[in-house]
């Protein structure tokens, strides 16, 4: 219990720090004690609206992003039984890509909350394919895992091309495919942060029914419970997070992938501290993926997936080898 509170501090004590990296230190050329009190006390100066209007909601957006990462890759883990269940590496992410890139591209026309709902049912289209083919198909974690890296990659070539027949800004279709956070506003942070709140209560509620499912569809059914709709309904939850996250700041690779084992050495497998946790980390490496891609070259930004991939990738390689 003492070990898993020092996890729950450190976690926390980490986010602070990175936070207030996030708010007081940029490329512009502000003080650290010019930007404390444009904090605390703001005015309507410059200085006031690159912190409260650029790097407040640009932080939270990276938090709200990252935790539903987490705790979509924890559903997928969960339901397929796949230690290497992502959001992105299944290809969900990839649907949300293409609606949003015919958004950009000017194809269609959505904004605010319309291009939220647009990203989650490109997710869900997506989500939901894999769902039947797994009850169709009978597929292993390995096999499910080859066919939605198959499929993202689909996804995301169909993206580049649409992006590319509409002429969209370069840095705004590499944000798109890689991650960035440089477009935040405040109505993207609240209607992420419903859809998070939402996804999570809905997580937990379910939570009974996923457990069991570890176990496998044909014991799970003697308990009275029905894999197929279960799988169903976490990946309509997964669909939400993915979407979101997608809208919110892109795709961002691995994030999904790591957090759920990152959450399981820290806190155990029990399936409350299990969302919570992989939830948290997902926000905490998103944070510090933002922080590194926004600061290491500045005041050129680098992607977000660049960081993530560096440290995702080796995870998966890892759990490749791992797997029977």
């Amino acid at each position: 219990m003492i070990r898993i509170i020092a996890n729950w501090l450190f976690l926390g004590s980490t986010i602070v720090v990175l936070s207030i990296i996030g708010i007081l230190v940029g490329s512009s050329d502000v003080g650290i004690s010019e930007s404390l009190s444009e904090l605390f006390d703001p005015t309507d100066t410059v200085i006031s609206t690159i912190i409260w209007e650029i790097r407040l909601p640009r932080l939270c957006l990276s938090l709200l992003a990252g935790g539903c990462l987490g705790l979509a890759g924890t559903l997928i883990q969960l339901s397929t039984r796949s230690p290497l269940g992502d959001a992105n590496l299944f290809g969900i992410g990839g649907g949300s890509a293409l609606v949003l890139a015919f958004s950009m591209a000017g194809l269609v026309i959505f904004n605010g909350i319309t291009l939220l709902f647009a990203s989650i049912a490109g997710a869900l289209f997506v989500s939901w394919l894999l769902t039947g083919l797994i009850a169709s198909r009978n597929l292993t974690p390995t096999r499910l895992i080859l066919m939605g890296i198959a499929l993202g990659s689909l996804m995301v070539a169909v993206s580049i091309s649409v992006v590319s027949y509409g002429r969209v800004f370069p840095v705004q279709a590499i944000g798109l495919v890689a991650g960035s956070f440089a477009a935040s506003t405040w109505e993207m942070v609240r209607l992420s942060l419903i859809a998070l709140l939402f996804s999570l209560v809905l997580s937990l509620t379910l939570s009974g029914r996923i457990r069991p499912m570890l176990i496998g569809d044909t014991l799970t059914r003697t308990l009275g419970i029905n894999p197929f709709k279960t799988r169903v309904l976490a990946m309509g939850i997964v669909a939400i997070l993915t979407g979101t996250s997608v809208y919110a700041g892109g795709m961002v690779a691995f994030v999904g992938l790591v957090s759920p084992h990152i959450a399981r050495r820290l806190f155990g497998n029990a399936i409350y501290q299990l969302f919570i946790g992989s939830t948290v980390i997902g926000s905490l490496l998103v944070l510090l993926a933002d922080q590194v891609a926004r600061l290491l070259a500045a005041p050129t930004e680098l992607p977000i997936g660049l960081t993530t991939t560096l440290i995702g990738a080796p995870v998966m390689i890892y759990l490749a080898l791992k797997i029977k």
